[in-house]
Protein backbone atom coordinates (compact mmCIF):
# COMPACT_ATOMS: atom_id res chain seq x y z
CA UNK A 1 0.00 0.00 0.00
CA UNK A 2 2.52 2.54 -1.15
CA UNK A 3 0.81 5.89 -1.47
CA UNK A 4 2.39 8.61 -3.48
CA UNK A 5 3.29 12.03 -2.17
CA UNK A 6 0.46 13.63 -4.11
CA UNK A 7 -2.08 11.23 -2.58
CA UNK A 8 -0.81 11.98 0.91
CA UNK A 9 -0.96 15.71 0.22
CA UNK A 10 -4.46 15.38 -1.24
CA UNK A 11 -5.57 13.64 1.95
CA UNK A 12 -4.00 16.44 4.00
CA UNK A 13 -5.82 18.99 1.85
CA UNK A 14 -9.16 17.27 2.59
CA UNK A 15 -8.40 17.29 6.32
CA UNK A 16 -7.32 20.94 6.23
CA UNK A 17 -10.47 21.93 4.33
CA UNK A 18 -12.50 20.22 7.05
CA UNK A 19 -10.61 22.21 9.71
CA UNK A 20 -11.35 25.35 7.68
CA UNK A 21 -15.08 24.48 7.59
CA UNK A 22 -15.03 23.92 11.36
CA UNK A 23 -13.50 27.38 11.87
CA UNK A 24 -16.16 28.88 9.60
CA UNK A 25 -18.87 27.13 11.60
CA UNK A 26 -17.49 28.45 14.89
CA UNK A 27 -17.43 31.95 13.43
CA UNK A 28 -21.02 31.60 12.24
CA UNK A 29 -22.11 30.54 15.74
CA UNK A 30 -20.37 33.58 17.20
CA UNK A 31 -21.99 35.89 14.64
CA UNK A 32 -25.40 34.38 15.37
CA UNK A 33 -24.88 34.85 19.11
CA UNK A 34 -23.73 38.41 18.55
CA UNK A 35 -26.82 39.20 16.46
CA UNK A 36 -29.05 37.73 19.17
CA UNK A 37 -27.28 39.80 21.82
CA UNK A 38 -27.72 42.98 19.78
CA UNK A 39 -31.41 42.23 19.21
CA UNK A 40 -31.90 41.71 22.94
CA UNK A 41 -30.12 44.98 23.67
CA UNK A 42 -32.38 46.80 21.20
CA UNK A 43 -35.46 45.29 22.83
CA UNK A 44 -34.22 46.43 26.25
CA UNK A 45 -33.64 49.97 25.00
CA UNK A 46 -37.16 50.07 23.57
CA UNK A 47 -38.62 48.70 26.82
CA UNK A 48 -36.81 51.28 28.94
CA UNK A 49 -37.94 54.05 26.59
CA UNK A 50 -41.59 53.03 26.61
CA UNK A 51 -44.21 54.69 28.77
CA UNK A 52 -45.64 51.42 30.02
CA UNK A 53 -45.66 51.44 33.87
CA UNK A 54 -44.54 47.79 34.01
CA UNK A 55 -41.36 48.65 32.15
CA UNK A 56 -40.77 51.67 34.39
CA UNK A 57 -40.89 49.43 37.45
CA UNK A 58 -38.38 47.04 35.87
CA UNK A 59 -35.94 49.70 34.67
CA UNK A 60 -33.26 48.75 37.22
CA UNK A 61 -33.34 45.09 36.13
CA UNK A 62 -33.27 46.20 32.50
CA UNK A 63 -30.19 48.33 33.14
CA UNK A 64 -28.41 45.42 34.82
CA UNK A 65 -29.35 43.09 31.98
CA UNK A 66 -28.14 45.66 29.46
CA UNK A 67 -24.76 45.88 31.24
CA UNK A 68 -24.36 42.10 31.13
CA UNK A 69 -25.29 42.07 27.46
CA UNK A 70 -22.79 44.85 26.73
CA UNK A 71 -20.02 42.84 28.39
CA UNK A 72 -21.08 39.75 26.45
CA UNK A 73 -21.11 41.77 23.23
CA UNK A 74 -17.53 42.90 23.84
CA UNK A 75 -16.42 39.33 24.49
CA UNK A 76 -18.15 38.15 21.34
CA UNK A 77 -16.48 40.90 19.33
CA UNK A 78 -13.07 39.75 20.56
CA UNK A 79 -13.91 36.12 19.86
CA UNK A 80 -15.10 37.07 16.38
CA UNK A 81 -11.76 38.69 15.59
CA UNK A 82 -9.84 35.65 16.81
CA UNK A 83 -12.06 33.28 14.84
CA UNK A 84 -11.79 35.37 11.66
CA UNK A 85 -8.00 35.24 11.90
CA UNK A 86 -8.10 31.50 12.57
CA UNK A 87 -10.39 30.92 9.60
CA UNK A 88 -8.06 32.92 7.35
CA UNK A 89 -5.04 30.98 8.65
CA UNK A 90 -6.72 27.63 8.02
CA UNK A 91 -7.77 28.71 4.53
CA UNK A 92 -4.24 29.80 3.73
CA UNK A 93 -2.86 26.48 4.97
CA UNK A 94 -5.37 24.56 2.85
CA UNK A 95 -4.57 26.63 -0.25
CA UNK A 96 -0.84 26.06 0.19
CA UNK A 97 -1.31 22.32 0.68
CA UNK A 98 -3.52 22.22 -2.40
CA UNK A 99 -0.83 23.94 -4.45
CA UNK A 100 1.78 21.48 -3.15
CA UNK A 101 -0.48 18.53 -3.99
CA UNK A 102 -0.98 19.86 -7.52
CA UNK A 103 2.76 20.31 -8.01
CA UNK A 104 3.45 16.81 -6.64
CA UNK A 105 0.86 15.30 -9.00
CA UNK A 106 2.42 17.12 -11.95
CA UNK A 107 5.89 15.91 -10.95
CA UNK A 108 4.62 12.33 -10.68
CA UNK A 109 2.98 12.61 -14.10
CA UNK A 110 6.21 13.95 -15.60
CA UNK A 111 8.17 11.14 -13.96
CA UNK A 112 5.75 8.53 -15.33
CA UNK A 113 6.00 10.08 -18.80
CA UNK A 114 9.79 10.09 -18.59
CA UNK A 115 9.82 6.45 -17.51
CA UNK A 116 7.58 5.54 -20.45
CA UNK A 117 9.86 7.36 -22.85
CA UNK A 118 12.94 5.66 -21.39
CA UNK A 119 11.25 2.25 -21.72
CA UNK A 120 10.35 3.03 -25.32
CA UNK A 121 13.91 4.16 -26.04
CA UNK A 122 15.37 1.03 -24.39
CA UNK A 123 13.11 -1.29 -26.39
CA UNK A 124 13.96 0.61 -29.55
CA UNK A 125 17.70 0.31 -28.86
CA UNK A 126 17.36 -3.39 -28.05
CA UNK A 127 15.61 -4.02 -31.38
CA UNK A 128 18.34 -2.19 -33.26
CA UNK A 129 21.02 -4.13 -31.38
CA UNK A 130 19.27 -7.42 -32.24
CA UNK A 131 19.12 -6.51 -35.98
Amino acid sequence: MATSRSEKLARLVRVQRQVERMAEYELSLTLREQALTEATQDALVQAVGSFNPIHAAMSHQYAQRFQRLSAKSQLLEGAKGVQERRMLTEKTKADRLSDQADRAAEAEDRLATDETLFDLLDSSLQRRGAD
